[in-house]
């Protein structure tokens, strides 16, 4: 392990973390946030800066780079971005207690959405309820920009960081075109955002909220203003533009890179989009067929059926309509929305959808084995071929994942009082998409748990942000020998 490289990276990092944090305090001073507030963000800059700098002062002994210290990297930065994400929500004495101040950044950074805080907007400063939407843009793409940013040469090695932070059982085919475009990537990322923002006002909703909302979509993380979410609003323009958003950063954003360049058919000829685009359709004429007639508008039914199954699907989790009142198999297809998740390079979490594809064709692949050993044809994707060491990779995660899944649910079961909130808890943190089903809904909060329970929620949030292995490794000791 080369932990004097890890220092330098990790030093200046912090250093960008504490200029990420400039525009909150322009936003509150701005709306005249009181002064403790202010306080809070120039004393947790201050902190940022000073530790950066004391990291970064003297240059690496060496600037050997392997896939380890892209793994441990990401996980580090994620905790310490977590970290001093928190301290201007406890040093402003906006949040009492640290670990709920800590859950709140997690849940930003990792794009979850899940809050300790009651869902209204005056419940915080402005200044704070930028920085919590915020954190959902910065998490939304991951921190390779600033890797990139603070080590202009830092070539191939991105490549390990990329698989840490985005892995993928078939993005290794994008990671060089995309770590070389990384400039083009989040300058689309900012544009979408901004687009979204300025058609969010052209429907009446204020310029504030309509950035917050934005950021939340970008993110996919869907941190709510008010406690009826999007419904606050009453307004199908605001449903549709919402939607739309959503469905769009569910795709992967090698996708926009692409058109970017001109090569449309590449993105239309996409079997991972197919599949998405049908995911979709699917759940969303299953769930109107269910609800059609507990609505007098065709319309009306067809646009809540697809608003919520894009929200649930993309991870971000905004609610435009109480869903308690719908039947039962509308519940069953949104759970399983929850656990896919979109595109693999979206800025979404969930199992991915190429992952699901890919393990429904391996099934089918043994079917046909048992029944015809001889004429058994090899799994494609994107009209190649798919490994045994990718179908394997794929089957070990999914192992992987249930495990995790079992043991954060046998945790939270002593905390909760019913199977049901801790099942929906487990699922709305290692998903990322913030609610369950019935008792942590989108207008409840995670208040009510233990500190204990909380924590276990934060390392689950950062599990499924980061798709478990990179924490898991982290604690093995073997990473952290010296070369």
């Amino acid at each position: 392990m080369n932990t004097s490289f890890l220092r330098f990276i990790i030093g200046r990092l912090l250093m960008i973390l504490g200029l990420l944090m400039l525009p909150s305090i322009l936003v509150g001073l701005y709306y005249g946030n009181p002064a403790r507030v202010i306080w809070a963000f120039v004393i947790t800059i201050a902190l940022c800066e000073l530790l950066g700098l004391a990291l970064s002062y003297r240059q690496p002994d060496s600037d050997i780079f392997y896939q380890r210290e892209g793994f441990a990297l990401v996980s580090i930065i994620w905790l310490l971005y977590s970290f001093f994400g928190a301290l201007p929500f406890y040093l402003s004495q906006s949040v009492g207690d640290f670990i709920d101040a800590f859950f709140e950044s997690v849940s930003g950074f990792t794009t979850t959405g899940a809050s300790v805080l009651s869902s209204s907007l005056h419940i915080l400063p402005e200044a704070l309820m930028f920085w919590r939407s915020f954190t959902l843009l910065i998490g939304g793409m991951g921190m390779l920009v600033f890797i990139l940013y603070i080590l202009p040469n830092f070539g191939a090695r991105g490549v390990y960081v990329m698989r840490a932070e985005l892995p993928g059982p078939v993005f290794g085919k994008v990671e060089s075109r995309v770590s070389s475009s990384i400039n083009i990537l989040y300058s689309i990322y900012l544009v979408m955002t901004l687009v979204v923002m300025v058609l969010l006002r052209l429907g009446k909703v204020p310029w504030f909220e309509a950035a917050l909302l934005a950021m939340g979509a970008s993110g996919t993380g869907g941190f709510n203003i008010y406690s009826n979410s999007i419904a606050h609003y009453n307004s199908d323009y605001v449903d549709l533009v919402m939607a739309i958003a959503m469905f769009i950063f569910g795709m992967s954003f090698n996708f926009f890179y692409l058109l970017y360049i001109g090569k449309w058919r590449q993105v239309l000829h996409s079997e991972e989009l197919r599949w998405y685009v049908a995911i979709i359709a699917l759940a969303s004429l299953i769930i109107f067929l269910n609800i059609n007639g507990l609505y007098q508008s065709p319309f009306q039914a067809l646009k809540d059926a697809f608003f919520n199954v894009v929200s649930v699907n993309s991870t971000t989790a905004y609610t435009n309509v109480s869903i308690a009142n719908w039947p039962v198999t509308t519940d069953i297809v949104l759970l399983f929305l929850m656990f896919t998740g979109a595109m693999s390079g979206s800025t979404t979490s969930g199992l991915k959808i190429v992952r699901i594809a890919i393990f429904f064709k391996s099934i089918r692949q043994e079917i046909r084995r048992v029944l015809a050993p001889s004429r058994v044809q090899p799994i494609k994707f994107d009209g190649k071929r798919v490994t045994h060491d990718i179908q394997r990779s794929i089957a070990f995660y999914l192992m992987t994942y249930l495990a995790v899944f079992c043991l954060v649910l046998f945790i939270l079961s002593h905390y909760t009082q019913s199977f049901s909130g801790a099942f929906n808890a487990v699922i709305a943190t290692l998903n990322n998409i913030g609610y369950g089903l019935d008792l942590l809904g989108p207008s409840e909060d995670y208040a009510e748990l233990a500190p204990f329970a909380k924590f276990i929620m934060c390392l689950t949030m950062l599990m499924g942000r980061l798709e478990i292995y990179p924490i898991l490794l982290s604690l093995t000791p073997r990473v952290w020998k010296k070369y």
